[in-house]
């Protein structure tokens, strides 16, 4: 229970930072004269439950600057369109830094 806690409270408090850092970045990519190109990028995330897998691609989505198109769950794989696809490498690592972990440790995979 303690554990769960835990992984709520800093899964929340990330969110809440990646929201605000990335709505800054939005922001300034919008205003820019010179556009950074958007485009898609394919995430393979840890094992998880079919509802981890749909808050994992929520908490992307609402994060600004990033979409989450497709939810393949056989592959364990999110499609998400980027507003700056030239930092993509940056983005998946802040999304398994920031949610995946204590997403798949809070909706483990349900064997069935």
């Amino acid at each position: 229970m303690k554990f769960r806690a835990r992984a709520i409270t800093r899964l929340s408090l990330r969110f809440v930072y990646q929201c605000v850092l990335s709505g800054i970045t939005t922001a300034h990519i919008i205003l820019q004269r010179e556009r950074a190109p958007s485009g898609f990028v394919r995430l393979r995330f840890a094992p998880m439950s079919e509802t981890g897998a749909a808050i994992l691609g929520a908490m992307v989505t609402l994060t600004p600057g990033s979409t989450v198109v497709d939810i393949d769950l056989q592959k364990r794989e999110l499609l998400i369109h980027l507003l700056d696809a030239g930092n993509a490498d940056a983005a998946i690592a802040s999304i398994r830094h920031d949610f995946e972990h204590d997403i798949a440790q809070l909706f483990p995979e349900v064997q069935a």
